[in-house]
């Protein structure tokens, strides 16, 4: 109950307000009921994507599969390197009991997540299909057995993967190395992906190699969805007992994994994570620094190249970048288009790629919260730590900048049919508004920091500082981009001018707002 009261808000303080609380969530699965049937319909006699016992079992494999990675990123932090491990295994309870206990808090947060969307949809396909009473029947039995499938298989997985973990973070090299390997590969597969498109793209023609291309994948899906095939069968009546018996057999044995793998390895991990052997000896040497915010700066550039998989994680979307700009306006340069066309591709640039920047934004979302308890200890101290906040702003731009930089080369370089004006101009506009927004982020966090939080679990999970700089970031890219629209379709010559010296009026703006919270708000911050 303690870890899960610290995740979720189970203290009823008034009761009114809990039974109206409930009543709204009602209200809002079916609203979001409804939502489904009328999607589904969309899908089936519009788009024409054939909505049937095959799309139901690729839905629930790609959910699920999305749920067994999520949940094997969070228990590898909440299981064995969460900082609340000191405290639960102190208590008077037994190892096997903590570890329960954290399996059960991902379970029911699985749970709530099915029923928000996998259940509303689910009945929505039952409600466009008229399927009988026993499909119904059948999803309810589903609503407590599809939760427990990731949990205990994210319970497995996440052992190996933490001793690769800690294998690779202590050796940088190999994991840059093993990431541009990747890279490249995934780079020749999306080539090879897009040499079979042919050119010029023919929307008609394309949209309906791509509703059977579909249908087909959907279809040979099913060989591969192993336990989640028996499920989709089940759920539609096809050898109800032998499904339910593969569903129980599949789950008897995770659990049997669990309590005899997992189980036991917990301890052992939990209580050695922190624990790093000493294996290069430094001479110890006495540096006076003269300036204060340098000092900061080396800190945080030393923390990144330390831990490379952290800032790695904190970019990802960044790393993403440039395989979603290629796809795109490969795709784009295909189609014949007019004059009004290519404006409108230059916006949507502009509006996925500031989309896919300020996502990755994160680490100034938490740049105070991930200080912790040690945020007392730069507040004792006798100088001006507030720039402490400028160091981080800096390197955060300096390295988001830096990466743009290198996407935007690669732009240039994949598609040379692309005009190289319009790069660089956009690429003026996304580092402008990209800075401005890491100073909201960072603000944000100054407002609200979660030192405390952070101490007890060193865990950033379900951060709503995070939630707000992502949304934030969203709005802000979805504005640019309609601007932009706007502006280039009016005065193509002026209207680049006129973004511009609007995102670095956005940059200044931020800035200025930026340093006056600072200096009001920083000397407020308390553990």
């Amino acid at each position: 109950m303690i870890q899960l009261s610290s995740k979720m808000k189970l203290k009823i303080t008034n009761q009114k307000k809990f039974i109206a609380n409930l009543a709204l969530r009602l209200l809002g699965l079916i609203v979001i009921t409804v939502v489904m049937i009328f999607m589904l319909y969309f899908f089936n006699n519009v788009l024409y994507i054939p909505v049937n016992v095959y799309f139901i079992i690729f839905v629930l494999f790609v959910t699920q599969l999305t749920s067994i990675i999520a949940c094997t990123t969070g228990l590898m932090v909440d299981l064995y390197a969460s900082k609340d491990n000191a405290i639960l295994l102190s208590f008077p309870a037994k190892h096997d009991e903590v570890f329960t206990s954290k399996l059960l808090v991902f379970y029911i947060n699985e749970f709530l997540k099915n029923l928000s969307f996998l259940v509303p949809l689910l009945i929505a396909f039952g409600v466009i299909s008229n399927l009988p009473l026993t499909f119904y029947l059948n999803i309810l039995t589903m609503i407590f057995i599809l939760p427990l499938l990731p949990v205990l298989l994210a319970a497995i997985i996440s052992i190996p993967i933490m001793y690769i973990r800690q294998f690779l973070q202590t050796r940088n090299v190999v994991t840059l190395v093993l990431l541009i390997i990747f890279g490249v590969f995934v780079f020749l597969g999306l080539t090879g992906l897009l040499d079979e498109i042919p050119t010029p793209i023919r929307i008609v023609a394309l949209y309906n190699k791509f509703v059977t291309s579909l249908t087909v994948f959907m279809q040979s899906s099913a060989k591969y969805a192993l336990i989640y095939a028996n499920i989709g069968r089940l759920l539609f009546g096809i050898n109800v007992l032998s499904n339910y018996g593969i569903v129980f057999g599949v789950l008897f044995v995770l659990i049997a994994l669990v309590v005899l793998i997992s189980r036991p390895l917990f301890f052992n991990l939990a209580s050695h994570t922190s624990e790093y052997a000493v294996t290069k000896k430094h001479k110890g040497t006495n540096k006076v620094s003269k300036n204060l915010f340098w000092t900061f700066f080396k800190k945080e550039f030393t923390i990144s190249i330390r831990s490379s998989n952290e800032m790695l994680s904190n970019y990802v979307l960044l790393i993403l970048f440039p395989f979603v700009v290629y796809v795109l306006n490969y795709i784009y340069i295909g189609i014949d288009r007019s004059t009004f066309g290519t404006k409108l591709v230059i916006a949507f640039d502009i509006m996925i790629s500031l989309l896919l920047v300020t996502a990755s934004n994160t680490a100034s979302a938490t740049a105070i919260s991930v200080e912790g308890a040690e945020f007392v200890l730069l507040k004792t101290a006798p100088s001006d730590t507030k720039k402490m906040a400028w160091a981080k702003v800096a390197f955060n731009m300096i390295a988001s900048t830096f990466i743009i930089l290198l996407i935007f080369v690669l732009f240039q370089l994949s598609l040379p049919q692309f005009s190289p004006t319009d790069i660089w101009l956009m690429f003026a506009v996304v580092v402008f508004v990209n800075s401005g927004h890491i100073l909201w982020s960072f603000q944000i966090d100054l407002l609200n920091p979660k030192l405390s939080d952070y101490a007890a679990t060193a865990s950033l999970t379900n951060n709503e500082n995070v939630s707000k700089s992502i949304v934030i970031g969203l709005v802000l890219s979805i504005i640019f981009g309609g601007i932009s629209a706007f502006l280039l379709i009016e005065n193509y010559a002026t209207g680049w001018l006129r973004i511009i010296l609007l995102a670095f009026a956005f940059l200044v703006i931020r800035f200025y707002l930026f340093s006056n919270f600072l200096k009001v708000y920083f000397r407020e911050i308390e553990f």
